[in-house]
């Protein structure tokens, strides 16, 4: 996997680079001893189990397996090849890379990724370039600070059918790639290609990494669609992303609130007002993904929306996030209907009802983020709101609609996780209803419990594929474990112990695969180096879970030298089974040398007599 950079290069760049700074923009980390802990980038799960430990720059999730260095992480995270790792790596830490290397045909994400800055610059050229008035009017008419519109790198796609394809042509870029991009459309009936944006004001979308992946597209007056929004593409699945994710991360970690609204413009006013937390959901309900990467951030979630639509849109959302497809145990996060932070694995997700005839973007120009602020701290409980909807839309003052009401409210109670909250919600219910809160609280257990079964008749691998984790292998031996802590914790182990070592001596494939690594690396080489030598990622899982654990100096040294005694012991048995095998020999052939052959198996014998005993084999 070194990808033809030198070993040197990698030190350096992994030397320069702060592991907790990096993960720190993608994971909410804290202080744990000498380590640094948070919720795994990779699966969902309540309880932080992913550590990285700055002294060796690495990091491992003990719930899932996956681990490595800072390359590793970009990888996985960005989904990039490794040579693109190290480049951006080595350019943040402002390691200058060797300029002549084993010529490579660019990868298609890398390739895609360069087409897509192109495009974003020339929409931003477009929009503060003398035909980009009429767009810079319009945003100064919604009350778009101009400032701001640069710093989010707003841009505008001229009117006409190929303005983008003639500039990317000039700049090397084919029309297939753009097709690919989501920037071109293929003609129909007709051969050739045309743009995809034009005439729009276009709200570029980042990954993570503040890197362009795809566009929102408005029209300035009457055109629909109102907004046009790029195709789902190799390096975009709107599902998986937010709008403002890569700015608005500072400000829920330091707020611990995550503030989600519908549009692009009601994302930018809300920044424009102070609300540095607000992101948009890209024209979609929540997704497991998207709450999942909210969560790294903040510790609760304001969903905003218009009291027009609110109801539908916050029952329906719920129903999404509640989903069997998405069921809340196997995601490893709750619903709270109290909002408390008390609970550790509560993830509070609350509804704010803006004034009717109002949206984001419209309160604020009329009540400024005074009147935002407002209805932001009146959010209710998504649960609580949902449960006061579903009430309200039956007549419960008919039989039929008190049977219609027991029976979707104890479809509600049936996915909510918490036996407290469900409780609660039931207590609440039944009163409305004038049921039994008992007999309530019994139907949403039997219903749960039917989705339950449902879930274990389940495909085994159905689940074990989105977890994101590493290769599923079972655990090493313990002496096996403890073996090749010593090789990675001491180069005095490595220097010892090695010489002795055959891959039989490993069972275990991870282990035998750092085994290979560590014969090839130079003596003296940090172990977390290896990662870059290492097949895959359950490889570089292994060793990183390996060099989180803490052993003592003393304590290792004496294993050392036992594991060199037992090693002793057994190349002396292996010899004494030779030299017996050979006597057997040569007394069948009557063969002189046997006395030779005898004279060297008492001298092994005696040996083998004056160290057994000092270790006991495992």
């Amino acid at each position: 996997m070194a990808g033809g950079f030198s070993t040197p290069i990698l030190d350096e760049i992994r030397s320069r680079v702060d592991i907790v700074e990096l993960v720190g923009r993608f994971v909410n980390l804290k202080k744990a001893g000498e380590h640094w802990k948070g919720l795994c980038p990779f699966h969902t799960e309540k309880t932080p189990s992913f550590t990285v430990n700055p002294k060796r720059g690495i990091f491992h999730c003990f719930g899932c397996g996956v681990g490595g260095d800072a390359f590793s992480f970009l990888m996985r995270q960005d989904r990039l090849a490794f040579p693109e790792a190290v480049r951006i790596l080595a350019e943040r830490s402002g390691v200058e890379l060797p300029k002549e290397r084993s010529p490579e045909v660019e990868g298609k994400l890398e390739s895609l990724r360069r087409a897509m800055s192109l495009a974003a610059q020339f929409y931003i050229d477009a929009l503060w370039a003398e035909d980009g008035a009429k767009a810079r009017g319009y945003l100064e008419r919604r009350g778009v600070d101009l400032e701001v519109a640069r710093g989010f790198g707003l841009g505008w796609a001229p009117e006409g059918w190929n303005a983008l394809l003639g500039h990317m042509g000039r700049q090397g870029v084919g029309e297939e790639l753009l097709v690919s991009a989501g920037l071109a459309v293929r003609r129909e009936n007709a051969p050739g290609f045309y743009d995809r944006f034009r005439g729009r004001v276009l709200f570029p979308i980042r990954d993570q990494q503040g890197r362009v992946v795809a566009f929102g597209g408005r029209g300035l007056g009457s055109e629909e669609p109102k907004y046009l929004n790029s195709p789902e593409t190799p390096l975009y699945v709107k599902g998986q992303m937010l709008y403002a994710l890569d700015v608005a991360r500072e400000g829920m970690k330091q707020k611990n609130r995550a503030v989600v609204v519908e549009g692009y413009l009601d994302c930018l006013m809300a920044h424009q007002h102070g609300f540095t937390e607000t992101v948009a959901a890209l024209g979609t309900a929540f997704t497991a993904a998207q709450l999942s990467l909210l969560r790294r951030y903040a510790e609760e979630v304001v969903s905003v929306f218009d009291a027009d639509a609110a109801g539908i849109k916050a029952t329906s959302r719920l129903e999404e996030m509640l989903s069997d497809v998405m069921d809340i145990r196997n995601l490893g996060w709750s619903v709270s209907r109290t909002g408390s932070f008390e609970k550790a694995e509560y993830f509070p997700i609350k509804v704010a009802v803006l004034p009717e005839g109002h949206d984001p973007d419209s309160l604020l120009r009329a009540e400024g983020a005074p009147g935002f602020l407002a209805r932001l701290e009146a959010a209710r409980s998504i649960l609580d709101f949902v449960l006061e909807r579903t009430l309200g839309e039956e007549d419960l003052g008919t039989a039929r609609g008190r049977s219609a009401a027991h029976a979707r409210v104890a479809l509600l109670l049936s996915k909510v996780p918490n036996a407290e909250e469900a409780t609660a919600l039931a207590r609440e219910a039944a009163r409305r209803l004038g049921v039994d809160a008992t007999q309530l609280w019994i139907e949403a257990q039997q219903l749960q419990g039917a989705r339950g079964r449902n879930r274990l008749d389940r495909p085994a691998d159905t689940q074990a594929t989105s977890s994101g984790g590493a290769k599923a292998w079972p655990p090493p031996t313990l002496p096996e474990r403890d073996l090749m802590l010593l090789l990675l914790h001491m180069e005095e182990a490595r220097a010892t112990l090695l010489p002795y070592l055959d891959e039989e001596d490993l069972a275990h494939p991870g282990l035998r695969a750092l085994l290979g690594a560590l014969r090839q690396a130079p003596a003296g080489v940090a172990p977390e180096a290896l990662m870059a030598e290492l097949p895959g990622e359950a490889e570089r899982g292994l060793l990183a879970a390996l060099l989180m654990e803490q052993a003592s100096e003393a304590d290792l040294h004496n294993q050392v030298t036992e594991w060199q005694k037992r090693y002793d012991i057994r190349r002396r048995k292996k010899q004494i089974r030779e030299l017996s095998l050979a006597i057997t020999q040569a007394q069948a052939k009557g063969d002189p040398v046997i006395a030779i052959l005898e004279s060297e198996l008492r001298k092994l014998q005696d040996q083998a007599r004056a160290v057994r005993g000092m270790v006991t084999e495992r």
